[in-house]
């Protein structure tokens, strides 16, 4: 059955890090966080990252010493749209739609560009609303992005905005997904943006627990006010302030 659930929200993430721990440790002591373990066959226990009584995602340690630090995201998404979507465009569609124990049904595919990118129907739908501390927004890095958006907008049923700085998709007046005009020198990787109240402030204390500015306050219009560093792990996450953001038309 459907969710009820907007689609593009990041809904589950991952931190896969060699540091993972300190990655965690660092947003426990930014956010609150904390952790609760989960037990899923063959893997053991595996921590859950919790905010307040929302439980949103997971830590892992990266395998290989050259895995790249990052936050593997899955968004919410009409699944069975979204695979339909990614075969026509000619990307890849893996295992298809997939449940993972008590988690959900899963997506994992690639864009017709090679990108990795995840969906995922919760079994427990998340609160309708972001907190502080919770995921809220998404950015993609990587080169040739400007070509991507009407892939993902097709995909994730999103309306396309153009803007001055980049290309927006957005469910109704709420921004979701962005494409920063410009090309990154880095391996491609989504970017969460974590809800705040305070950017400045926050982006201050992350900085002095260890975390280093890579783009630095800004604000988007149908955003609001953001900031992209990255952790001590070496993961890239951002931070933004949704409350003056504008709707979108």
């Amino acid at each position: 059955m459907p969710s009820e659930i907007a689609p593009g929200r990041p809904v589950w993430l991952e931190l896969n890090a060699q540091r993972v721990t300190t990655g965690i440790s660092f947003y426990q002591a930014l956010f609150g966080w904390t952790s609760r373990p989960l037990h899923v066959p063959p893997w053991g226990a595996i921590p859950n990252v919790v905010n307040g009584s929302r439980i949103f995602g997971n830590q892992f340690m990266a395998m290989g010493s050259f895995a790249p630090p990052k936050w593997n995201i899955w968004f919410s998404a009409d699944l069975e749209r979204a695979e339909a979507a990614v075969t026509a465009a000619g990307g890849d569609i893996g295992q298809g739609i997939h449940t993972l124990g008590d988690l959900g049904q899963m997506l994992n595919v690639s864009d017709p560009w090679g990108n990795a990118f995840s969906m995922i129907r919760l079994a427990d739908d998340p609160p309708e609303y972001d907190a502080c501390g919770d995921p809220c927004r998404a950015e993609f890095w990587g080169k040739r992005a400007a070509e991507l958006p009407d892939f993902y907008a097709q995909v994730l049923g999103l309306k396309l905005t153009i803007t001055p700085t980049g290309a927006m998709l957005s469910d109704g007046p709420t921004a979701r997904l962005f494409f920063r005009d410009g090309d990154y020198e880095m391996p491609p990787r989504w970017i969460p943006y974590f809800r705040t109240s305070s950017t400045g402030g926050d982006c201050e204390r992350a900085r002095r627990a260890g975390a280093v500015v890579q783009i630095h306050e800004e604000t988007i219009p149908h955003l609001g006010g953001l900031v992209v560093l990255s952790d001590p792990a070496g993961a890239y996450f951002g931070l933004v302030d949704i409350s003056d953001a504008k709707p979108v038309d």
